[in-house]
């Protein structure tokens, strides 16, 4: 038996990315469009959601990211199920990768709110930004492999503490939580280690407005994407085989 990996999209302008290549050739990808699809696609992530609850049929959880806020429920419905399929694979102890809006859904699976950054003064994070490592996230065997000179894409208004009995792995200049792992193997990450600079691209032309007002040169962001995009393949490859080993790991049964 091959690992089936749960993968929560919320956005089709955020996909596995960069992490798919090795993901795809080592598990059976189960892809649920929570959000950002018409009516029926939810309708169908929804049930889709409930079937993965009912029979626990999934071996490790990749949620990825999303322009909404957690907390904004109300008008994004899709979360909700999100947040319980999340809180699922926490009690089930399975691994887990959020990036971006999937580590807040993480954060607040493990009760510490999403709140926006702006609440205590802090800017919106877009672009490459320096990754600090704590002490704990120096000898993370995750971490170690972000653990370079090369910044990480940071592209989020959001942020949240570090949940409580979870490790804080890293910060940045400005937000205290870049990173933290729940347990053995549920990691959350506010940086995208999975956005290629296709995706790079993409980003910048649909927030074009938000760069300019904060003062960001697009073609400049778009150039240093495309420089580090063999750095960025090459360390999600390794995250990626990292992730398939913990899955192995926890369900020795799988190949």
């Amino acid at each position: 038996m091959i690992p089936r990996i749960v993968v929560l999209e919320h956005s089709p302008r955020a996909p596995l990315g960069a992490l798919e290549p090795v993901l795809a050739a080592g598990a059976e990808l189960i892809v649920v469009r929570a959000c950002g699809g018409p009516p029926e696609v939810e309708m169908e992530a929804a049930a889709l959601i409930a079937d993965l609850m009912a029979h626990g049929s999934y071996d490790g959880l990749i949620a990825l990211g999303g322009s909404m806020g957690v907390y904004e429920q109300q008008q994004y419905s899709c979360l909700s199920g999100s947040l319980r399929l999340v809180g699922d694979a926490v009690r089930r102890e399975v691994p887990i990768l959020g990036l971006g809006l999937g580590s807040q859904l993480l954060a607040e699976s493990l009760g510490s709110p999403v709140f926006q950054g702006a609440n205590r003064g802090l800017p919106e994070e877009m672009g490459f930004m320096p990754l600090y490592l704590t002490k704990q996230g120096g000898s993370d065997g995750a971490m170690r492999i972000f653990a370079t000179s090369e910044p990480q894409l940071f592209w989020h208004r959001d942020t949240h503490d570090v949940p409580e009995e979870a490790v804080h792995l890293a910060s940045t200049a400005v937000y205290q939580t870049a990173a933290f792992r729940w347990g053995r193997w549920s990691y959350g990450f506010q940086f995208h280690a999975e956005a290629t600079a296709d995706i790079v691209e993409q980003w910048t032309e649909e927030d074009a407005s938000q760069l300019e007002a904060r003062g960001i040169d697009r073609r400049a962001l778009v150039a240093q994407a495309w420089m580090l995009d063999d750095l960025i393949r090459e360390k999600a490859d390794r995250l990626a085989e990292l992730f398939l080993s913990w899955v192995r790991e926890r369900s020795p049964g799988l190949r």
